[in-house]
């Protein structure tokens, strides 16, 4: 056959035939697929799920935000609490920490080999310490948010204006801390902000206190104090506002960090110090916050 009768008879084929047989080739391709790229699916799971964990920590930390591969904690609404009547207004939201398991905490950690060799107890122990650390900071939360709407309901019967605003954040959730704030801002005239701040270690499951970041038997009160009351002089002598320094010639100002000092570890792992607005400086500017050196807390 010459080449243009061919093309003469090819042209005559019905074009219904031409597109059955393009649709037989993608349908054919299509049952293909699935078992051919499904199968590479799943393998790049089971790298993500079961090897890269065990690669390093710093790999499984960075998991442990992935929803359903693990979590320290999950901060959840407890409750609300809203109020509105033109001149007066309150939202208030109350959180909630519910613990992670152990379980998933140990293989986003990479020592799902490691634990193998420990004793259960010490999981157990922990686990424990860290339900009491939550069961503490969710108490102490609803404690503290009932007061402030208690005393908002009772202040708006006198008040012509009142606002109270209460919300918390997660500052730090690193392989070594979880910190959670609880904020609370409150207007009348004028604005007051009140923080609270929860620091639980991650290694023990434990809620901190100031001393226990440092050995026993350690001055750290005196060792804080002398750093402060240094970076509040350095800062005097810039002729910026003033910070409040008990001295001999002035009865009210700062002495000494207290046993229970407000204090919280921030995302760069630095020791911060925490003075409510108006302790130790002007109400204007608010809370005031020291970093201290790493040479006084870390040994």
């Amino acid at each position: 056959m010459k080449d243009w009768d061919f093309v003469e008879a090819f042209s005559k084929i019905d074009e219904r035939f031409i597109e059955e047989a393009e649709d037989e080739r993608t349908r054919k391709k299509i049952k293909k697929f699935p078992i051919r790229y499904f199968s590479s699916a799943i393998a790049a799971c089971f790298c993500l799920l079961f090897l890269l964990p065990n690669l390093s920590k710093e790999t499984a930390y960075a998991l442990q935000s992935i929803p359903g591969i693990g979590s320290y904690f999950q901060l959840i609404t407890f409750r609300k609490y809203s109020f509105e009547d033109g001149n007066h207004k309150a939202e208030v939201v109350v959180p909630k920490l519910e613990q992670g398991s152990e379980e998933s905490e140990i293989k986003n950690s990479g020592e799902a080999n490691d634990s193998k060799g420990k004793e259960a107890g010490s999981v157990a122990s922990k686990e424990s310490e860290k339900a009491n650390s939550a069961q503490a900071i969710n108490f102490d939360i609803e404690k503290k948010t009932d007061e402030l709407i208690a005393s908002f309901k009772q202040e708006i019967q006198s008040s012509e204006y009142k606002n109270l605003s209460v919300s918390s954040q997660v500052i730090l959730d690193s392989e070594d801390y979880y910190v959670l704030a609880l904020s609370a801002l409150q207007q009348e005239g004028d604005s007051f902000t009140q923080n609270h701040y929860y620091t639980m270690d991650k290694h023990s499951g434990k809620l901190l206190q100031l001393s226990d970041l440092f050995p026993e038997g350690t001055d750290y009160q005196k060792l804080l104090s002398e750093e402060v009351v240094s970076q509040m002089k350095a800062h005097n002598q810039k002729g910026d506002f003033p910070y409040f320094i008990q001295d001999g010639e002035d009865d009210e100002g700062f002495t000494e960090v207290k046993k229970d000092q407000s204090f919280y570890i921030n995302g760069e792992g630095k020791l911060v110090l925490v003075f409510p607005q108006g302790e130790v400086a002007p109400m204007a500017q608010g809370e005031q916050q020291f970093v201290m050196p790493d040479r006084i807390w870390k040994a």
